[in-house]
């Protein structure tokens, strides 16, 4: 919804906050985070071959999934499938946001179905077991979990025009409560600017986060940092690779596999498209772009060394070195405008969802298998 009124917004915020200590999929008379069940561990049904909507690998066995009416969960690397979903679930989880920080922790954000700028946020810690919920004074948002406890959310409140308004929300304690820090209200000039259409959010630790996004502008890249939470924000600029020096850009979130080591991927259009990947060593003070790809496709990033970019077709590129260089990796599968999906957890170990099924690879990429026949 869009504001006019800095007094509108300040009630509009007013009356999610109340909205949300009301919304609940069990009892409306509760505040506190509460269980699902009763504390008995319901019967899980194993599915084979479900259809996926999004799905999310941690290793060569566990990974987490989502289809319609379902979360899921796996244990011999997608070939089946096992219905974790809590059972006072409220409305349909195939398209949730969620976050998985390992094979025991994850959460998923469901909106109201009466009130979409509510929610209610279900975690668990064991696996999808047992599940807890817990109200949210915002609804479908970007989530993140730097560990078990400090997690944050990136709320879109409306966008136009090539701008887009957020809030910001973080919890120290696994998503029990949410405090917001940062919030666009209209005829102020706010550090995190108001132009720019937001593509996600991550932070390297409770302190130091990112926010990427684009917009239509010849040698510009979108992304901006804070230092204290997300309360203030700065521009980070990007050196341009050799031939995209006035590239349009589409920056997306940093993947950070320790303090200091990161990736930043972004989409470069000038007369071709292409798709580059920043690497950090420093914690994210900087930033050093390899040799981007000359193809428009997903991409999907297993370490600070191997990166894989698709577009379907029967060639995949792939780097062993952070892109340095590119090999060009026939493929046997041609999934081409199919293609919905691409993870890897190793250099050989991968995933695809396609309109036709969900694939794996052992090679890199060279051979797939359909799961779940």
């Amino acid at each position: 919804m869009k504001v006019n009124l800095g007094k509108q917004m300040l009630l509009l915020a007013f009356a999610l906050v109340m909205a949300a200590c009301t919304v609940s999929p069990v009892s409306p008379d509760s505040d506190s985070e509460q269980p699902v069940t009763d504390g008995s561990i319901p019967e899980q049904a194993v599915i084979i071959a479900p259809s996926l909507t999004q799905f999310d690998m941690i290793d060569e066995n566990v990974g987490w999934g989502q289809a319609e009416g379902m979360i899921l969960r796996t244990e011999d690397g997608g070939a089946t499938w096992i219905d974790i979903t809590p059972p006072d679930i409220f409305n349909n989880p195939a398209y949730a946001q969620s976050a998985f920080l390992d094979a025991n922790t994850g959460w998923v954000l469901i909106e109201d179905v009466d009130g979409p700028m509510v929610g209610t946020i279900f975690r668990t810690i064991d696996g999808g077991e047992t599940w807890r919920w817990r109200n949210t004074p915002f609804g479908r948002s970007d989530i993140g979990f730097v560990d078990s406890e400090n997690g944050y959310a990136l709320t879109g409140l409306g966008a136009g025009a090539g701008s887009m308004g957020v809030a910001l929300w973080q919890t120290i304690n696994g998503g029990g409560d949410w405090n917001r820090t940062f919030i666009h209200q209209p005829g102020l000039d706010d550090s995190l600017p108001f132009s720019g259409i937001k593509n996600g959010i991550a932070f390297r630790d409770p302190l130091n986060g990112w926010v990427s996004g684009s917009v239509p502008r010849d040698g510009f890249a979108w992304l901006y940092r804070t230092r204290d939470g997300g309360f203030t924000w700065a521009h980070q600029a990007l050196d341009f690779p050799a031939g995209f020096e006035n590239a349009q850009t589409s920056v997306f979130t940093p993947i950070f596999f320790d303090e200091y080591t990161g990736a930043l991927p972004v989409h470069l259009l000038s007369e071709d498209f292409a798709v580059g990947f920043y690497l950090t060593e420093d914690g994210g003070e900087t930033w050093t772009m390899g040799l981007p790809v000359t193809m428009s496709g997903h991409y999907a990033i297993a370490s600070p060394r191997d990166f894989w970019v698709w577009d379907g077709g029967a060639v995949i590129m792939v780097t062993d070195n952070g892109g340095g260089t590119w090999e060009f990796r026939a493929t046997d599968f041609e999934p081409s405008e199919k293609l919905r999906a691409l993870d890897f957890v190793s250099s050989t170990v991968g995933w695809v969802l396609t309109d036709g099924g969900f694939y794996s690879t052992k090679d890199g990429g060279k051979h797939w298998l359909l799961l779940g026949e």
